[in-house]
């Protein structure tokens, strides 16, 4: 027989439209389509607003449906930055409010602002298009706004099954639908077109917008009737005196998102929302559910909703508009340690960025720098961590800044070069965030803390070495761990120890003796204690934990702890000494009925002389 051989494979190049690419390739263009967890925060109202908790908890969800709602919320907020300091845009016109609707089966999102609008004539190219927008003029442009490439909008279009416009801008309204609807379709199938005709046709206007020059349209006209009724036409017409703003309709597609239910999370969506209105101080953004309306607004942002947390935080501001590249720094230093959340130019970028960590270590290297830390360094023999500093808070950053890059679509991470206007507003804000933060005191503890918890280690590996060798002039008990009377005997010395020996029971006691007056361990951190070569010894054999409590018994070595002394004072002030160390650190022990002590013999002997006086002995 012959070998067959195998046919050569063929290589495939092909040349894919924007939309094919960015369905088939839709975690490029809009970050992962799958499902991820992540650490999502929450601020939530409580007692009608008077309060506010925030939390943070893990959930699952799809960050490019996520990004999708973001995209077209997005081009909203823009608008309202655009309007802010347009003076050309009447006050009556300036866009105020943001709606967002969720159906009820939490699957279609409606998008409405009263902002200018979209021209008419520009207005199908906005949302067929790839890198079609406002926002490429960086030489003249000043707002500060999200949008930058001219694709997020578009990107939505493409992986929706329903996309539906609506804009007043000046004279004209403008509306259209821009996906296939499913009477088009059906009107197809009665005109006898085929499965491949019609696949083709829906892809045609996907790609341009409108069949007319498609190749697989017969009979133009006799479409032209189902097209306009379905609106897959765009329609121009009059507005309305004063109308004004832009209305999108949207329902994702599974397909493109691995057949994963494109339902909305109401509680996700609210707070995503509510991100919008407290970083945009103003702004009236309002999200209706069902039955339910939520009014979002906050007078000054972010910092009504700190006020209102009690949490202590200090803003550190500051604001530079003179220059080519205006930004205004605005991060909230909040005390305690949680996790760091940055808005740039209301985006959430949820990675954060290489700016806020500048800011982050800046403050930290600033603060290492103060008298009081150098003090401290050379108490405690360490030196201070950027760590340390950066343990006693986290931050909020909203920054508004011109033309900010990312990494990606996403916008999960910046990337601009802000180092030089961090600096002057750290040397702005620095004194007076030390102060209200009492932040020296709260990194001299954090140094403080790191030492001792250092220092436990060490004697825990020391403790680790005393465990694995013997330890000197112990007997220990030869039963099994688990018996019930097991129990450590500590005698003063090795005599009352060879004086024990014979009475005990091997199986159960254990003896162990000291060596002259034990360690008095009272206000001494447990690792300085450790480093005594006797205690150390005590701590191995009982497993005592130099972390925590004892809950139980069982968590021993030994259910019983006796101490064996003299009756005299020597062997008083040794007893307490020994009851000291366990009072110092275990005080629970005495509860669980670990310590006792035992009460030497003490006679009395008159001894009577012959011819003299008796004497007494003791």
């Amino acid at each position: 027989m012959g070998l067959k051989v195998a046919a050569k494979a063929e290589r495939n190049f092909r040349k894919l439209s924007n939309v094919e690419h960015v369905r088939l390739r839709t975690g490029m263009w809009l970050g992962q389509n799958s499902e991820s967890q992540f650490i999502q925060h929450f601020f939530k109202p409580i007692r009608n607003g008077a309060r506010y908790e925030i939390e943070h908890r893990e959930i699952t969800e799809i960050p490019a449906k996520l990004k999708c709602l973001d995209e077209a919320c997005m081009n909203c907020v823009d608008e309202y930055n655009k309007n802010l300091n347009d003076k050309k845009v009447p006050p009556a016109k300036k866009m105020n409010r943001l709606s967002v609707t969720l159906s009820n089966n939490g699957r279609r999102i409606t998008v409405e602002d009263n902002g200018r609008g979209i021209p008419a004539e520009n207005a199908g190219q906005v949302f067929l298009h790839l890198m079609y927008g406002e926002n490429f003029d960086d030489e003249l442009k000043k707002d500060h706004v999200a949008g930058q490439n001219g694709v997020g909008i578009s990107l939505v279009r493409i992986v929706s099954k329903y996309f539906e416009v609506e804009s007043h801008n000046g004279k004209k309204h403008y509306h259209k639908l821009f996906t296939v609807s499913d009477k088009f379709i059906a009107k197809l199938k009665s005109l006898k077109y085929n499965k491949a005709a019609i696949e083709k046709i829906k892809n045609y206007f996907d790609e341009h917008g409108d069949i007319i020059d498609c190749p697989e349209v017969l009979n133009y006209k006799s479409l032209e009737p189902i097209l306009k009724s379905t609106g897959m036409i765009e329609k121009i017409k009059p507005n309305q005196a004063g109308k004004h703003g832009t209305k999108l309709t949207f329902e994702l597609d599974e397909t493109y998102f691995n057949g994963l239910d494109m339902q909305f999370d109401p509680d996700l969506t609210l707070q995503y929302l509510q991100d919008i209105a407290m970083t945009n101080p103003g702004l009236k953004v309002v999200f209706k559910h069902k039955s339910k309306t939520h009014n979002l607004q906050f007078k000054k942002g972010l910092e009504d909703i700190l006020k209102l947390a009690d949490i202590e935080f200090y803003k550190l501001s500051y604001d530079n508009q003179q220059k080519s590249n205006p930004i205004h720094i605005e991060s909230y230093f909040v005390k305690t340690q949680n996790r760091n959340l940055s808005w740039v130019n209301a985006n959430f970028a949820s990675l954060g960025g290489s700016p806020f960590e500048y800011l982050e270590n800046r403050i930290c290297d600033e603060v290492r720098k103060k008298p009081g830390i150098t003090a401290a360094e050379k108490k405690l023999k360490t030196q201070a961590t950027r760590n340390d500093v950066r343990n006693c808070f986290h931050i909020y950053n909203n920054w508004h800044i011109l033309n900010p890059r990312f990494k990606s679509q996403d916008k999960s991470y910046l990337i601009n070069d802000l180092n030089e206007e961090i600096r002057q507003a750290v040397d702005k804000n620095l004194d007076k965030l030390i102060r209200k933060l009492d932040l020296l005191n709260e990194v001299k503890a954090q140094m403080e803390k790191r030492t001792r918890l250092k220092a436990i280690e060490d004697a825990a590996r020391d403790l680790n070495r005393a465990n694995r060798n013997k330890i000197a002039k112990l007997v220990p008990a030869t039963g099994k761990a688990s018996d019930p009377d097991r129990s450590l005997l500590i005698a003063e010395g090795d005599s009352a120890v060879a004086g024990l020996r014979p009475v005990r029971t091997p199986g159960i006691h254990a003896l162990f003796p000291l060596r002259g007056k034990p360690l008095n361990v009272k206000g001494m951190s447990l690792a300085k204690a450790m480093a005594n070569e006797e205690i150390k010894n005590l701590v191995a054999i009982i497993g005592l934990p130099l972390k925590g409590k004892v809950s139980s018994l069982d968590e021993l070595n030994y259910r019983r702890v006796s101490i064996i002394t003299d009756a005299d004072y020597d062997g008083y002030a040794i007893r307490s000494l020994i009851l000291s160390f366990f009072l110092e650190y275990w005080p629970e022990v005495f509860d669980l009925g670990l310590i006792y002590y035992t009460a030497a013999p003490l006679f009395e002997v008159d001894v009577k002389k012959k011819g003299g006086k008796a004497e007494t002995i003791f």
